[in-house]
């Protein structure tokens, strides 16, 4: 399972959907649905989540509500014109929250250099043609010893035609992943793959299926059933593979 909303998003706001207005409410309310697969994520990224945040391509907000206990002010960057008003509704009664309906290059010129004391990006990295170029724009807007989080697609060769479709440049291995933040000015501090059972999952139904869209029916089951032990398997057992990487990092100073 890997649920991408910024893919979700392009496609909507390019038209690349013939009915974009049903295939948006119907993928965004499977991607609501998924606790286990966002609270897995939380945990990992958990120690690090504190002070000032921001999300960079928060959506509709599905994954934020699960960050916002953790911070005392979030900011949300969402450049798509469709779901940044629907993300400005769903948080315009929380002070802490703010709303940014810009890019990564915008945003940094109206955020004060050096203020943010964690960023996170969930399945975002990927769609960025110049990655290394906005890991050092985020840079700039972390405090001293600020934190990095980072969940991205794993293994090329898992790259489908969805990933096509989804607009994911690449599909990153470890090493790949670790170069590129790195040499964007951090350091790493915890660098793993991360659900192993979604390789196979992921692999016969796109890789060698060759589906184009994402079954929202599926990925609920797969969060209900699958995610809850892999997880356990995997925070016992580490895995040498995965169809996802996480990396938390810290600035480089």
């Amino acid at each position: 399972m890997e649920f991408d909303q910024v893919a979700l998003r392009r496609m909507i706001d390019a038209g690349e959907m013939p009915d974009s207005t049903a295939y948006e409410g119907r993928e965004f309310e499977a991607a609501a649905k998924l606790d286990n697969y966002y609270q897995w994520i939380t945990d990992c990224f958990r120690p690090y989540l504190r002070g000032a945040g921001t999300e960079i391509g928060a959506g509709v907000g599905n994954y934020s509500q699960y960050l916002l206990p953790f911070f005392d002010t979030l900011d949300l960057l969402e450049p798509s014109s469709v779901q940044a008003p629907a993300l400005q509704e769903k948080f315009s009664v929380d002070e802490r929250v703010s709303i940014f309906s810009e890019t990564i290059d915008s945003y940094a010129t109206s955020c004060t250099s050096k203020s943010r004391d964690t960023i996170c990006m969930i399945n975002v990295l990927e769609h960025i043609e110049d990655d290394a170029a906005a890991l050092k724009v985020l840079s700039g807007l972390l405090k001293k010893d600020g934190h990095l989080c980072i969940f991205v697609p794993a293994l090329s060769f898992l790259y489908s035609k969805l990933d096509g479709i989804f607009g994911h440049h690449r599909r990153y291995s470890k090493s790949e992943l670790q170069n590129v933040v790195e040499q964007s000015g951090f350091k790493i501090l915890e660098l793993r793959y991360m659900d192993m059972a979604g390789i196979f999952a992921w692999g016969l139904i796109n890789t060698i299926g060759g589906s184009t869209s994402l079954n929202p029916r599926a990925t609920q089951i797969y969060d209900r059933f699958i995610i809850p032990l892999t997880k356990v398997v995997e925070t016992t057992f580490p895995v040498p593979l995965g169809k996802s990487l996480i990396l938390i990092a810290q600035k480089d100073n």
